[in-house]
């Protein structure tokens, strides 16, 4: 369950930026499309562990395209960059985590 949560606060940032800070209305659909499926892939994750690999996919994507999009403020830029590299963090760990250290007690 900390897997979704943390996903979803993630997403919920990624969200507010994609219209608080300065955006191409590229960038901006960009961001905010992918702030609405990394919960959804975080939920599915949930049921089929392998499929947290997409978010990983989504954040290298989103890092790649802030860098090479013209035209995003830095603020914006950086926001998303630290925003990607912790949803690409936070997919490597399995979402069964929490449940396997439970079980080993």
């Amino acid at each position: 369950m900390r897997f979704i949560n943390w996903n979803v606060g993630i997403a919920t940032w990624l969200l507010v930026s994609a219209f608080a800070l300065p955006n191409t209305p590229t960038s901006m659909f960009l961001v905010a499309a992918t702030a609405f499926l990394v919960p959804v892939v975080a939920l599915f994750a949930g049921v089929r562990p392998g499929a947290r690999f997409l978010i990983s996919a989504l954040a290298l994507a989103l890092a790649a395209l802030m860098l090479l999009l013209p035209g995003v403020s830095a603020a914006a830029r950086v926001s998303t960059l630290l925003v990607a590299a912790a949803l690409f963090a936070l997919s490597l760990v399995s979402p069964r985590h929490g449940r396997m250290a439970t079980a080993m007690r």
